[in-house]
């Protein structure tokens, strides 16, 4: 027994006496880890909006239309949460609503012009205004209902039955109600065809638009979610349908199309966690235009109460593709562009941001982390003329590689917009754009389990080939140069800090406000001049509120891993922070990403506001911010970082 405890005594002692040494020699022990889950929407939000870009005008949606089958003189057209029905020739036909529809006949049903399905039970309008009810699992037994003048469109959704006349007013009944009473709903104009799923209405116009009316929220108003685009949505629609969660669509030809998401299908979010003792910090990758500070901030929530991280130790960074879905608030751009999907955003990019950290967090192992940097081209300063025009033409790459299997992780970093192309086909598409073009190449030609992508200091900077696919093959042959060359191997411990400036609002008053919106107001369809007219608008009816925000924060993450230091700058930061931040470390390990926690405008410079670029000006009345920054917001975002020296 004497020996034995002798014995564990012995081995203690060589264990620290070994790790003592292992220390003593400047090694330092890292673990990492990385995951990757997608953000793709599913077939239900139907379609989505995307986001970057003013125009078109009439708006960007994922909607996309495929050819099923088609039906003879389809007079109405419907759906549950399982099979589809249509009048073809008279004849009631349903089928499953299964990747391919079998239509059969179940009973002749003449003169009916709208239907509407509920779990057992069909709704009918016929052509005299008459609605009527008949189940459809034992044969048919029309019943008239009720009658409702001009009545035209119907749709039921929990025991509510919603009628349409020929002027798209829309009234609703509750059918447990012995007597019917009509309730005015709401209205749409142009209104041909209307269906209800999931506490939404959705109509479809005379002009190929679909709308949707949240039927939770009051007071709300019809939102375009799709739109006809001669490319994607390249059909004429006389009737709507959703069966078994998917859209569906009936032409003036009668040919029945399914609505999905017209997507590149790699849109995703990635995670690299790297560790040493008790500290921990993720670094987080999304394939979005940009997020706003409230949903980052609930995301760090979560991430603390799952998995004890402190949010100062996570740094989410977008990609700012400009073909990926609406993520944060708009409220100077048209309406179907100023909310996210809730759906989208609660249902799918939360949960997957939460999932990828937790996995790379729970799958670190032992690993050496390599540092190098080189240099691109792919990009050129948009915004500025004349001498020395600024672009940090810098790609660091971070290279993990487990000691066990030796497994490469890349993590690579450049600032460049991700916003070509915007025509044809590719303008609709969700895509990750030449980001995750760029990670794929870099997997599929090297010996690199995992890439991950970080926007740099991309502001002012776009791409010099408007063609994503070209982009990506010179980024992606950067990358591997660097990778081909000695790499440095970082080594120390890590830390991690988040600080904040916030630059005090210098407020325009009413006047000044209600002058703008007069010189802007002149009804011509100008998108510029619409954007500026909303701005307005909603900086009076916050000044009204007293709400308009008193200071703009800039928020500044700071993580060193060893002798590498990764600072995270929020907003649409311009190249010249990431060139000057540098200048604070001269010849250490210094990167710099934009787009970090917070994309709510640009952060330009003093050349940027003097020269009234759309960087510099313009910009914040997209972003709808109550003023631009002051002209030394450089300096003094330099200034802090300097002074805090984290």
């Amino acid at each position: 027994m004497y020996m034995k405890i002798l014995n564990k005594i012995t081995c203690l002692v060589i264990c620290t006496v070994c790790s003592i040494s292992f220390a003593a020699n400047g090694q330092t022990i890292y673990k990492s880890g990385f995951a990757k889950a997608s953000i793709e929407p599913s077939k239900y939000p139907f379609s989505l909006t995307l986001a970057g870009y003013g125009y078109p005008r009439d708006g960007r949606f994922s909607l996309d239309w495929i050819k099923k089958t088609t039906l003879e003189d389809c007079t109405a057209f419907t759906g549950n949460n399982e099979v589809l029905f249509a009048i073809s020739n008279g004849n009631l036909l349903m089928t499953k609503a299964t990747e391919k529809l079998n239509w059969k006949s179940i009973g002749k049903s003449e003169g009916i012009v709208s239907l509407a399905a509920g779990k057992k039970i069909l709704y009918a309008v016929n052509n005299r205004g008459e609605i009527m009810s008949s189940g459809f699992s034992g044969g048919l037994n029309w019943k008239k209902l009720t009658a409702v003048n001009d009545a035209i469109n119907i749709a039921v959704l929990n025991d509510i039955l919603y009628v349409a006349d020929r002027k798209g007013v829309i009234t609703f009944s509750n059918l447990n109600s012995k007597i019917p009473s009509w309730t005015k709903c709401s209205s749409l104009s142009n209104l041909i065809s209307m269906v209800a799923y999931d506490g939404s209405l959705y109509g479809l116009t005379t002009n190929d638009e679909l709308m949707k009316l949240d039927l939770k929220q009051r007071n709300t108003t019809w939102t375009k979610i799709a739109r006809y685009n001669g490319v994607s949505y390249d059909i004429h629609l006389k009737s709507i349908a959703v069966g078994n969660h998917t859209l569906y669509g009936l032409t003036k030809d009668n040919y029945v199309f399914a609505g999905r998401h017209l997507t590149t299908g790699d849109l995703s979010v990635t995670a690299l966690a790297i560790s040493s003792g008790k500290q921990t910090v993720v670094v987080v990758g999304t394939d979005l235009c940009g997020l706003g500070y409230d949903f980052v901030t609930s995301v760090k929530q979560e991430v603390n109460r799952k998995y004890h991280l402190p949010a100062a130790a996570v740094m989410v960074n977008s990609s700012h593709t400009h073909f990926g879905p609406v993520a944060q608030h708009w409220p100077a751009w048209p309406e179907f562009v100023q909310q996210p999907d809730s759906l989208y955003m609660n249902g799918i990019l939360k949960p997957a941001i939460v999932k990828a950290i937790g996995a790379a967090i729970k799958t670190m192992q032992p690993a050496d982390l390599y540092f190098g940097r080189g240099k691109t081209a792919i990009g050129a300063n948009r915004a500025l003329t004349g001498d020395s025009v600024p672009y940090d033409n810098d790609v660091d790459v971070l290279s993990t590689v487990t000691i066990k299997n030796q497994q490469k992780t890349v993590l690579f970093l450049t600032g460049c917009h991700a916003v070509f192309k915007n025509e044809g086909a590719e303008g609709f598409t969700i895509s990750p754009n030449f980001p995750g073009l760029t990670r794929k190449l870099l997997r599929d030609k090297n010996n690199i389990a995992n890439a991950m992508f970080i926007q740099g200091c991309g502001g002012d900077i776009n791409p010099v080939d408007d063609n994503p696919q070209r982009t990506a093959a010179s980024l992606a042959a950067d990358v591997t140069t660097v990778l081909n060359q000695p790499l440095q191997k970082i080594q120390g411990p890590i830390s991690f800090y988040m600080d904040s400036v916030n630059f005090p609002v210098k407020k325009w008053t009413a006047q000044e406000m209600l002058a703008f919106r007069k010189d802007n107001d002149k009804g011509n369809e100008n998108v510029e001049e619409e954007k500026n007219v909303r701005w307005a608008d909603y900086m009076l009816n916050l000044d009204k509120a007293n709400k308009i925000p008193t200071s703009m924060p800039v928020y500044i993450q700071t993580y060193n891993v060893g002798n590498w230091k990764l600072i995270g700058l929020s907003r649409e930061v311009v190249t010249d922070y990431s060139i000057g931040i540098k200048k604070l470390w001269p010849g250490k390990l210094v990167s710099v990403a934009g787009y970090c926690n917070d994309v709510s405008s640009y952060l330009p410079t003093s050349r940027h506001i003097n020269a009234h670029t759309y960087e510099g000006f313009g910009s914040f009345f997209w972003y709808a911010q109550p003023a631009i920054f002051p002209e030394s917001v450089y300096e003094t975002v330099i200034d802090k970082i300097k002074q805090e020296n984290r």
